[in-house]
């Protein structure tokens, strides 16, 4: 029977070959969660490839480049109910050539586990995951340190690497990192605890999955607009407004105000697949009929009267950058915040995230998978409300007009002046 419980959305991140696919699948396995279809799958490829066991990272690995590469391309997704609790994992690149996958993958998350080989210690890829994972707002890191029978479950290596973490956590603004020793190979405090690491008493990695609950969403009610849909019903000429709940919920009777215009009304009728409901939360998709026929279109976002977000031209920014050509002041792109396109120019960049020391420091460009602090200037008003508030509002991408490519991500920071 599937679980009724709230969805935890949980993203595996780390470098290559720390082990994230086989982690995943130690989570499906010891919990029960694969049909012989899947494990004969598995061992068949595990055959292929050499392997003395089953390689169960390979139930993630579901592309056939990744498969001859083992290596991760794109962003995998397995979910399982265990102990009431239903559990979306994703498992993300680790490579930084596949950074933008990853951040696809993190940002539709609550929770990331975070991988770093017992060996190798925390690397230039470990700081970097950590601070997108602050950047995309996931407070709540599961840090484990893999293949610690490499190690021999030595206690002091993983202090080490435990104190790191932590202080790397705190420097990109991740305050809550939980450190966990396990072998992802073994099942070494995954789903059970590992009697080969006796001076562990902590939670296992599903414990942990267990006590954190999703994020609320946020209370602000926003739907950026996909569609107009108009209709004849009984001789009258019916427009409703399609989208897709980002965040809080609409009730018929509330005052509704539609950006960027200004134009305010009140919802008459909630919409969802044919069925009219009296309340709709996210993150539904549903189709909004006001009480007034107002000019709304596709590119306008529909919030709370009592809860509108301040409106800018000019926006300050930290910036993901993904692409191989670098960003620099006065380039020119769009801007594309839910359904809403606008050019954009980069005003300024106002600094880069130096991932050795976590310190801000000046910058003259980024460069690939580089994290910086940038003044957007945009040809016409967009939602400047920081990230930190609201998810929905907060953020946005940054597309090559020419390649229509994504080359960034952006995390407004709200600290633009609104529009009079």
């Amino acid at each position: 029977m599937q679980s009724t419980a709230p969805l935890l959305r949980v993203v595996a991140v780390g470098s290559v070959d720390d082990g994230k696919s086989t982690l995943i699948g130690r989570l499906l396995h010891d919990t029960g969660h694969l049909t012989r279809d899947q494990l004969e799958a598995v061992e068949e490829a595990s055959l292929r490839r050499g392997r003395k066991g089953i390689d169960l990272a390979l139930l993630t690995d579901g592309l056939r480049a990744e498969r001859e590469q083992g290596i991760t391309i794109d962003a995998a997704y397995r979910s399982f109910d265990a102990n009431g609790r239903r559990i979306l994992l994703a498992d993300a690149p680790g490579h930084e050539q596949y950074t933008r996958n990853m951040v696809t993958a993190a940002a539709g998350s609550d929770v990331a586990i975070l991988l770093v080989d017992a060996v190798h210690g925390i690397t230039a890829q470990t700081r970097r995951h950590l601070a997108l994972c602050a950047l995309l707002g996931l407070r709540e890191i599961i840090a484990c340190v893999n293949k610690i029978d490499l190690v021999g479950y030595d206690e002091q290596r993983f202090r080490e690497i435990e104190v790191g973490l932590v202080e790397v956590g705190a420097g990109v603004g991740c305050h809550h990192v939980t450190v966990v020793p396990i072998s992802a190979l073994e099942g070494a405090n995954v789903v059970a605890p590992a009697e080969t690491i006796p001076w562990y008493a902590g939670p296992t990695v599903l414990d942990l999955l267990h006590e954190i609950d999703p994020p609320m969403a946020d209370d602000a009610f926003t739907m950026p607009v996909q569609w107009v849909v108009r209709h004849d019903l009984d001789g009258a000429d019916l427009r409703g407004l399609s989208g897709r709940i980002e965040s809080g919920a609409i009730a018929v009777g509330d005052d509704v105000v539609a950006l960027p215009s200004g134009v305010m009304s009140r919802v008459a009728r909630i919409d969802v697949l044919g069925t009219d409901t009296d309340l709709a939360a996210a993150p539904l998709s549903v189709t909004v009929h006001l009480e007034d026929d107002v000019d709304v279109a596709r590119g306008d976002t529909l919030v709370g009267v009592d809860s509108a977000p301040p409106l800018s031209s000019r926006v300050e920014a930290t910036v993901a950058w993904l692409d191989e050509t670098p960003l620099v002041p006065g380039a020119r792109m769009e801007f594309r915040q839910g359904t809403r396109y606008v050019p954009v120019i980069v005003d300024s960049l106002e600094a880069r995230l130096d991932l050795g020391t976590l310190r801000h420091e000046p910058a003259s460009a980024l460069e690939v998978n580089d994290i910086g602090v940038v003044s957007l200037h945009t040809a016409a008003p967009v939602v400047a409300e920081a990230y930190s508030s609201n998810r929905a509002r907060g953020a946005a991408i940054l597309v090559d007009s020419a390649t229509n490519r994504t080359v960034g991500v952006v995390i407004l920071t709200g600290t633009a002046a609104a529009v009079a």
